[in-house]
């Protein structure tokens, strides 16, 4: 049967999530051509296409700030209750030795 670890170094994993935020923050459709699209509704095929670059441009920073906020604030939040699992796992410890049972901290 396998076996079901994880094993992490906090110091990479914060790294790697600082990544993320700092990369998804600064994907954003420039605004040029939703700001010069105007011309696009004089005709109805037109409105539809403004139509739908507006609603990419919300979709988009809507994206972006998941991507760059709730994301690393929910992969931190992982990776502080991992550590707090570990911790108190750690501390529960019992060590059997030669001599009998030991608690980890005599």
């Amino acid at each position: 049967m396998a076996e079901k670890e994880v094993f992490m170094d906090t110091g990479i994993f914060t790294g790697i999530v600082d990544d993320i935020r700092g990369a998804a923050s600064s994907c954003m459709l420039k605004t040029e051509a939703l700001a010069k699209a105007d011309f696009l509704d004089d005709t109805d095929v037109g409105r539809e296409l403004h139509s739908l670059l507006q609603e990419a441009h919300k979709m988009t920073e809507l994206h972006r700030t998941e991507a760059s906020e709730a994301l690393p604030r929910a992969l931190s939040t992982l990776r502080d209750s991992m550590i707090t699992v570990d911790d108190a796992l750690s501390k529960s410890l019992v060590v059997e030795s030669a001599g009998g049972i030991r608690d980890k901290y005599e």
